[in-house]
């Protein structure tokens, strides 16, 4: 029955926006699996699924939750619960609950194969940086199409749908991470739609890669780039192109689009959850200076969380708190400050949406700076 009904409900979706056409996928990856953002009645739907004895037809992974892994963010007991309830309605559909918004760091997704991933920033990752192929899914839909084993043939999973449609010219660089997310800002904000083709763009570490794609695919619909020496298939994809549009990104729009740095209550890094070098690399520059006078909040994935170890207790001792499977973007710990610096654009863009909290963005050594002003 469950089965019937996620192909039917599939399919029909497929009917009002591909003609009918679906296409399968080896992969999915399920958003919107936060008590915060779904609330009671996204839990109803997930527990519905799961009693109608719904199961994944292909490996299928989680986004962050609303509650981190060690019970370091101190959350109601609700929250809790609601949580709980999430976790048991996937797991029992067969859901692998990593929890993190990087699923690309162990899912090695091959160049054009097909993912239904529901997480916009890993979906433009992979785009954009391995060439494979996944459309934009609302976490339902993904999760409908992991129980298919398919989902709408959308643009993104055709060839003619990935054309180049705006040749964008990059005058700054090599990209730290502050500035790689300011340019996927300002393309997004620029453009809005279509596919960019990058001339230029040069990647300082993988970080910086993570804040391109995060920051583009907030601050636009886009979720593929094509990244001239870079994406896969590039040559074709230039060959192909039909740029109707050109713009250029230089140094000054880079260092307009950054403000004024007030003092905040906290620091955050890990938007999306950081990779080793950078927990690495905060830990570093803090043993330097001593415990930092504000606290210093780094989201990893629980996959990274782990391989730390004992560092993640030596951190606690400097004031840097370490912590997997939330962020503070979904999580509710995040409403006690009422400002936050980081070097996250898409961090920048949604804290202040989801709770009210004000946020800088800055280079991560000034991020690191603050927590000791």
């Amino acid at each position: 029955m469950a089965l019937e009904y996620a192909r039917e409900a599939v399919l029909k979706i497929a009917d009002a926006i591909s003609e009918g056409e679906v296409v399968p996928v080896e992969t999915a990856h399920v958003s919107g699996v936060s008590y915060i953002t779904i609330g009671e009645h996204g839990i109803e739907f997930l527990e519905f699924l799961a009693s109608s004895g719904a199961k994944v037809a292909v490996f299928t992974t989680s986004n962050p939750a609303a509650v981190d892994l060690g019970g370091v963010l101190e959350v109601d007991e609700k929250t809790l619960e609601g949580q709980r309830r999430i976790y048991k309605a996937l797991l029992t559909m067969g859901v692998s609950t990593i929890s993190s918004c990087t699923p690309y760091e162990f899912i090695m997704t091959r160049p054009r194969t097909f993912h239904a991933w529901a997480e916009s920033n890993a979906i433009t990752y992979i785009n954009t940086f391995r060439d494979a192929w996944s459309d934009k899914n609302p976490g339902p839909l993904a999760l409908l199409g992991a129980i298919a084993g398919y989902v709408p043939k959308t643009p993104l999973y055709t060839i003619e749908g990935r054309r180049p449609t705006a040749h964008v010219k990059i005058e700054v660089g090599p990209l730290d991470s502050l500035e790689a997310g300011v340019v996927g800002a300002l393309i997004g904000e620029r453009l809005g739609s279509g596919v960019p083709y990058l001339s230029g763009a040069v990647f300082r570490d993988e970080e910086s890669r993570r804040e391109f794609a995060a920051a583009l695919s907030t601050y636009s619909s886009m979720v593929f780039a094509v990244v001239e020496g870079t994406t896969p298939h590039w040559r074709e994809y230039l060959h192909m192109g039909d740029f109707r549009d050109r713009i250029t990104i230089s140094r000054e729009d880079v260092a307009k689009y950054l403000g004024d740095v007030e003092t905040p209550d906290a620091v955050y890094i890990g938007c999306p959850f950081a990779d080793p070098d950078t927990v690495l690399w905060v830990l570093g520059e803090v043993k330097k200076r001593g415990p930092a006078k504000r606290p210093i909040y780094v989201s990893t994935s629980p996959h990274v969380y782990r391989q730390l170890g004992k560092l993640v207790e030596a951190a606690s001792r400097l004031n840097v708190v370490i912590f997997a499977g939330t962020c503070l973007v979904v999580s509710p710990f995040t409403k006690r400050f009422k400002s936050i610096a980081t070097d996250s654009l898409k961090a920048a863009f949604y804290i202040p949406r989801l709770h009210g909290v004000r946020v800088t963005p800055c280079r991560r050594e000034r991020c690191i700076e603050l927590a000791y002003a």
